[in-house]
């Protein structure tokens, strides 16, 4: 199997767990691929472990694990968005909701990949259309989209419609549109919802919004949000997973909608989204910790 490697931006300081988990797949007569950008690594590493240029790997592995934390996970999964390939994450930090194999248990996992006892879960995206006077961009999230202000010292007006019909015009310091996997990322610190993955819905969640009405909304993932951009100054942007930067300057309107792919995320025996939450957000814990 060729099993491709995508890592955190901070690459340097993964050369130890990088060395253990190429060394481990190696020894279990797996193919390595590595991105030709941390090429300088090569004399760390086995020299079995085989670079390409990033945009070459999608097509040449059957699967790719990120090493590094949920935002990683995220850049991996924008790599292989429509290969329709799975993904697995190994953090190398705190539990992650994404990237939840350990450096601690990554043989064990790997070796329940490789047998094949595994499953595979999968996660809805949103695509989003932004509409200029001259031209179409098209964008992908799995965990949000979000209308950002940028440095406006004021609210902006972020006006918009489900399905052609007019919905809310929210005063607030942006608005964030996630899915079911994004609800426990940004629009949790919004004070949006926590929703089961495998639900199909669309989470909107106002920023601090001015009026105590503008609650989180919950919608079915089959319908359309659009959002009117005549309102909004230069400044503000649209954010996809908080890692690309799209500014909305000129721009006339976005469409946003389940995209028609899903995220193939690789899961094991006794993998529990409820387990991961409770951790996470310390519930169920008594007086002593337990």
């Amino acid at each position: 199997m060729r099993i491709g490697l995508h890592l955190h931006p901070n690459y340097q300081s993964l050369a130890k767990p990088l060395q253990a988990i190429t060394d481990f797949l190696i020894s279990k007569n797996q193919q390595v691929i590595l991105p030709a950008s941390v090429a300088q690594l090569s004399g760390e590493l086995s020299s079995a472990v085989k670079f390409l240029a990033d945009e070459k790997i999608p097509k040449a592995v059957d699967a790719m694990f990120s090493i590094g934390g949920d935002g990683t996970f995220l850049g991996a999964s924008r790599l292989m968005a429509k290969t329709d390939k799975p993904v697995l994450g190994i953090h190398t930090g705190g539990l992650g909701f994404l990237a939840d194999v350990s450096l601690e248990n990554f043989e064990e996992r790997i070796a329940d990949f490789l047998s094949g006892n595994y499953k595979i879960e999968q996660r809805s995206v949103l695509g989003a259309q932004l509409i200029f006077p001259q031209k179409m961009e098209s964008f992908f999230a799995f965990n949000d989209f979000v209308i950002d202000k940028g440095n406006v010292p004021n609210m902006i007006k972020v006006r918009t419609y489900v399905d052609n019909h007019y919905f809310n015009t929210y005063r607030a310091d942006g608005l964030i549109i996630a899915t079911p996997t994004g609800s426990t990322a940004y629009s949790l610190s919004a004070g949006g919802p926590i929703i089961a993955p495998d639900l199909n819905v669309i989470v909107i969640a106002p920023i601090c919004p001015h009026s105590l009405s503008a609650r989180p909304v919950v919608l079915a993932d089959s319908q359309t949000i659009r959002v009117d951009c005549s309102e909004l100054n230069s400044d503000v942007s649209l954010i996809v997973d908080g890692q690309i930067r799209v500014p909305l300057q000129q721009s006339e309107k976005i469409e946003i909608r389940r995209a028609d792919f899903t995220l193939k995320v690789i899961r094991f025996k006794g993998d529990n989204f409820f387990q991961t939450l409770r951790t996470k957000m310390n519930w169920g814990l008594d007086a002593r910790g337990n």
